[in-house]
């Protein structure tokens, strides 16, 4: 009975929707379809996709869709109006500019070791301090809509940058195993001053370095683990909370920059909102430390250890989902642990 029931409201419908709309309906609107096709492989440069699972809706006038890359196995979500002939589906490009930004960095990492995983990308970086007239504001979204569509139009990272790096913010997490000694703890140093002297040469609006260290059991991929348990992340934040690797985390090393210009004021440091001046000042200090990094010991004195190795936090008021956080772990500065004496030599005789 049910079947009839379905039966009947498809047969009623086809009138309502036309029978050629009910063909493209059944067919999955092939002539769409193809039509997305092409307008991705302009969006993209060249880059070829294929696009399944296209479906019109009238709420939005227009059709949605999914979409893969011909040479990889990820998918993404898109729109397309066929009357204004626009297409919104910047899932990739997103995606394509977080691995060209991965790539600059891959070299600097792959000379400490082979098991390791890097997280990071680029956004747009807002303009002003907050105090602006209206008129300054819609100026400065302006210009970061202009910065966002060169990125579109061009589709490379190192292009962006080298035209509108003001505005651009940059973000950078490393997780590799590394031997909890000395003389390893000096090569992750040598390692972060790298990256971070690339990440300053760069001139972005801001920027952030993170890296954590593992000490980890034998035959343990963090590449592989990532891969594993991705799917069961809401976010890929969720990943610097999960027990499975980050109760085998031992050190960290967190660097943020916000350097002035003469272009425009930054929020990041300024912090005019915030009415009390030791507030202010302490949130200022800690977005600029990368830009207070003049040599090796600068770093170390940023780098730290956690305290009880695989184990948790306590819960907080809060909850208990940080209790794995490296960021937010009980820890000891390197200055004041049993390595510092050794890597002081290390440093003092690379120099």
């Amino acid at each position: 009975m049910k079947l009839k029931k379905l039966l009947l409201a498809t047969i009623l419908a086809i009138p309502a929707i036309a029978y050629c709309g009910f063909i493209d309906w059944i067919t999955g609107y092939p002539d769409v379809k193809e039509k997305i096709e092409k307008r991705l492989e302009q969006k993209y440069q060249g880059d070829k996709f294929e696009v399944w699972d296209v479906s019109y809706s009238s709420n939005l006038g227009g059709y949605n869709f999914e979409y893969k890359p011909n040479d990889s196995d990820y998918t993404y979500k898109g729109s397309y109006f066929p009357k204004q002939d626009r297409l919104a589906a910047n899932g990739y490009m997103w995606d394509r500019v977080s691995k060209q930004w991965r790539d600059i960095f891959d070299p600097y990492v792959k000379k400490i070791g082979g098991n390791y995983l890097i997280i990071g990308g680029l956004g747009s970086g807002s303009p002003g301090s907050g105090l602006e007239s209206k008129e300054q504001k819609e100026k400065y979204y302006d210009q970061v809509d202009a910065s966002l569509g060169y990125m579109f139009d061009t589709g490379s990272t190192k292009e962006w940058i080298a035209k509108k790096h003001n505005y651009i913010r940059g973000n950078l997490s490393v997780f590799i195993e590394a031997p909890r000694t000395a003389e390893d703890i000096y090569k992750i140093l040598q390692m972060a001053e790298k990256i971070n002297t690339k990440l300053r040469s760069f001139g972005l609006y801001s920027y952030k370095l993170e890296v954590i260290t593992y000490d980890l059991p034998e035959g343990f991929n963090i590449d592989n683990y990532f891969e594993e348990v991705k799917s069961d992340f809401t976010t890929s934040i969720d990943w610097w909370f999960v027990e499975g690797i980050q109760k085998y985390a031992w050190g960290y090393l967190y660097l943020a920059s916000c350097t002035k210009i003469n272009d425009f004021e930054k929020a990041c440091n300024t912090q005019y909102g915030v009415e009390n001046i030791k507030t202010r000042k302490k949130i200022v200090t800690g977005n600029t430390t990368a830009d207070r990094i003049s040599s090796l010991n600068d770093i170390a004195k940023e780098f730290r250890l956690v305290d009880k190795f695989g184990v948790p936090n306590k819960c907080s008021n809060l909850g208990c989902s940080g209790i794995w956080h490296a960021r937010s772990r009980a820890h000891t500065p390197l200055k004041d642990s049993k390595y510092y004496t050794t890597l002081e030599k290390l440093i003092s005789k690379g120099e």
